[in-house]
């Protein structure tokens, strides 16, 4: 919901517009859960994350990266599913919005907070 004034093309109502956001988190989940198999059938361990390297999880933002920036190539300038605000800040070259890509960088810490989960188990 933070970055939502960034986008335009979104629902006007703020039910329809949540369902929106919360669509784009379940997309977030699923890329992630897609990370963890990965991890998984790359490093031959269900539970590669842990104990956290710095190796993995630089890994693990870059695909992060790269599959956030196709993500919006595809939804923003091949389905026109939804746009940028002027104010949004763009990648140049790939011209994809910022913040989402930010947001990439959001996947090494949910594995780093999973590790810390496990060890505390």
């Amino acid at each position: 919901m933070l970055q939502a004034p960034f986008f335009t093309g979104l629902p006007g109502s703020w039910t329809a517009h949540g369902a929106i956001c919360a669509l784009a988190a379940i997309g977030d989940l699923v890329i992630a859960a897609g990370f963890l198999v990965a991890g998984a059938l790359v490093f031959g361990d269900s539970r590669w994350y842990a104990p956290p390297t710095m190796s993995r999880y630089v890994v693990v933002l870059l695909a992060g990266v790269i599959v956030q920036v196709m993500v919006e190539l595809v939804a923003v300038h091949g389905l026109a599913l939804w746009a940028y605000t002027r104010a949004h800040p763009r990648l140049p070259v790939v011209d994809v919005g910022i913040l989402p890509v930010l947001a990439a960088a959001l996947y090494p810490l949910t594995f780093r907070l999973l590790a810390r989960w496990e060890a505390g188990r």
